[in-house]
């Protein structure tokens, strides 16, 4: 009698240990999912009238922000409110942290660099789209409201936006996955 109490009982532990992986693995996918909606919800009113004042693609500002920030969680964003891997000028207070840089010949380095501080997410997002209209990538403003299309553009010439040699890729996929999101 106790060796079938036992035998019953080791199924039921190794039942509960194979069905509470599954489990487990779907509320980190929803919670991420939540964490990536809340995200988007967060910096939606302010991308929003950014993009339509410079014209620039929403989605892609959104996707763009969702890269550079893991969708809010950086340090860099979350401590700092800087949403775009935005370096520091000269004067402004800035944090030195590791990024990943590629040269032309696609080798990426770890390299220490000085990156903005903002006051709040606000003026973090409004000194992104300053990146946007600056004097290199202000000629691509305006020419499409097709994100995918913007994001090869702002690629095709000198300089590049990203030094990622996949990074028209990977902001396109970003973009799919901001509009289920949204």
């Amino acid at each position: 009698m106790k060796k079938k109490i036992l035998i019953f009982f080791s199924f039921f532990v190794l039942a509960a240990i194979l069905f509470r992986k599954p489990i487990v693995k779907k509320v980190k996918n929803k919670l991420t999912t939540i964490q990536k909606k809340a995200f988007i919800t967060l910096i939606l009113p302010t991308v929003t009238k950014l993009s339509a004042n410079i014209g620039v693609p929403l989605d892609f500002m959104i996707a763009q922000l969702c890269l550079e920030t893991g969708f809010g969680a950086s340090q860099l964003f979350k401590k700092y409110f800087n949403p775009g891997g935005i370096k520091a000028v000269k004067g402004q207070k800035f944090v030195s942290l590791l990024t990943t840089e590629c040269d032309k010949n696609k080798v990426c380095k770890e390299k220490p660099q000085k990156f903005a501080v903002y006051q709040n997410i606000e003026t973090g997002l409004i000194a992104h789209s300053k990146i946007l209209t600056n004097r290199y990538f202000k000629k691509y403003a305006n020419k499409t409201t097709d994100s995918k299309k913007y994001v090869e553009l702002l690629q095709s010439g000198q300089p590049k936006y990203a030094t990622a040699p996949n990074y028209v890729k990977v902001i396109s996929s970003l973009i799919d996955e901001v509009k289920s999101l949204k």
